[in-house]
């Protein structure tokens, strides 16, 4: 490797710190239920607004993940932010259901191409690099990066909310395009094995065969990495309504997600360091306890402050993203690695699309507090099972 190419992909790092600040600048994120409902629709409806995007992204997630894989993770990461900005425009130009739904269709796209890129693109950079030992610790510094940006982002956002909803997608468009600019000047790593790029669908079956058939560890890593992010992901759309049940004035909408950010923030930042302590067993085992338990008590104890039993959530969502993409890149092959950890992205939204419809029609004919209920039981009702069998094929010991 020339000095040069060195220098280059060295440079890559830090521009997609970059990359991953900017793409991150949600301002909408505090007010997104709101503006929903504002514009008619019911809690529902957004379920099933939310249903339907995820099922695009499991149609999507591995014929993306193979685009990465054969064409390159740059790309993908350059289409997947000009998809973020389609959707951030229709957003502010939206009034109903089916405009809604193209721009969950933009955002499905946006997801798909950069899920499993990013990750990839960061790990095959360090291997190039030599220095994939590092992967752990700089995966979790652009989550937290990231995160840190998402926080000050909703901060803005609760109080630009205030003056207009529509207000929150609008200041986001010059970012984006900064961002967009950013992924053009990455520079590609190599692919220690190259891919064929001729015969996609034999191709695409064996990677699907090898990561959920053939290879037990990897398959129920993946299964369980679903079933952790489905049930954690569920509640995003229950905690606006969930601060008015609480007495949260919508002012503050805005800093408690920001609060979430920086909890979320500082567990992938530190994932690394605590991983080392507790071991993969204990990593792996204490994620569904703490997502169900984070249900319970918010359904138990509804009080002014009850947000911060969602703090649980927001550990588990820093924490899993650095660990299980650590555990699954060390058992995925370098050229398949992306179309491998777009499946586990895409076990999730598959279980995800499944569940929340019922859990926002609970919440609807019923009440949030008996779908919060409902939500954490089912949790472990079906994440103890998956444990016990990752035990028994070895996949923690």
């Amino acid at each position: 490797m020339t000095q040069l190419s060195k220098t280059k992909l060295n440079s890559n790092i830090f521009k997609f710190y970059l990359f991953q600040i900017l793409a991150s600048l949600s301002f909408f994120a505090p007010i997104i239920v709101l503006f929903w409902q504002d514009n008619g629709l019911s809690l529902t409806q957004i379920m099933v607004l939310q249903s339907i995007f995820a099922i695009l992204v499991v149609l999507l997630e591995i014929p993306t993940g193979y685009f990465a894989d054969v064409v390159g993770r740059k790309k993908s990461l350059v289409i997947g932010s000009l998809m973020i900005l389609g959707a951030t425009i229709v957003y502010a130009e939206g009034y109903s259901f089916s405009h809604f739904l193209l721009a969950e269709a933009f955002w499905a796209l946006s997801i798909s191409f950069i899920s499993g890129s990013d990750s990839a693109f960061i790990f095959d950079t360090l291997k190039s690099l030599k220095q994939e030992k590092k992967y752990k610790k700089i995966w979790g510094n652009v989550l937290f990066y990231s995160l840190i940006a998402m926080a000050v982002a909703h901060v803005i956002g609760g109080f630009l909310g205030q003056v207009s909803y529509r207000l929150t997608f609008w200041v986001m468009i010059p970012f984006i395009i900064i961002a967009i600019f950013i992924a053009l000047s990455l520079k590609e790593p190599a692919r220690h094995k190259p891919i064929l790029k001729k015969g996609y669908v034999k191709e695409l079956i064996f990677i699907i065969k090898y990561s959920m058939l053939k290879n037990k560890k990897l398959k129920w890593l993946i299964i369980y990495s679903g079933i952790i992010f489905s049930f954690n992901q569920s509640v995003l759309w229950f905690y606006q309504p969930y601060f008015l049940i609480s007495g949260v004035d919508i002012m503050y909408f805005g800093i408690i997600f920001a609060s979430f950010q920086v909890v979320a923030a500082l567990s992938s930042k530190y994932a690394h360091a605590l991983e080392q302590k507790l071991g993969e067993k204990y990593s792996l085992v204490m994620l569904i306890f703490l997502v169900s338990a984070s249900y319970l008590l918010m359904s138990n104890f509804v009080l002014l402050f009850s947000f911060s039993f969602a703090f649980l959530h927001q550990f588990v969502r820093g924490f899993s993203k650095v660990v299980i993409t650590d555990y699954i890149n060390k058992l995925a092959n370098s050229d398949i690695r992306a179309t491998i950890l777009s499946a586990q992205s895409m076990s999730g939204r598959l279980i995800y699309a499944l569940i929340v419809p019922i859990f926002g029609w609970v919440a609807d004919v019923y009440t949030l507090i008996n779908a919060l209920t409902i939500i954490g039981i089912s949790a472990l009702v079906i994440g103890i099972p998956v444990i016990l069998i990752m035990k028994k094929n070895r996949v923690i010991i």
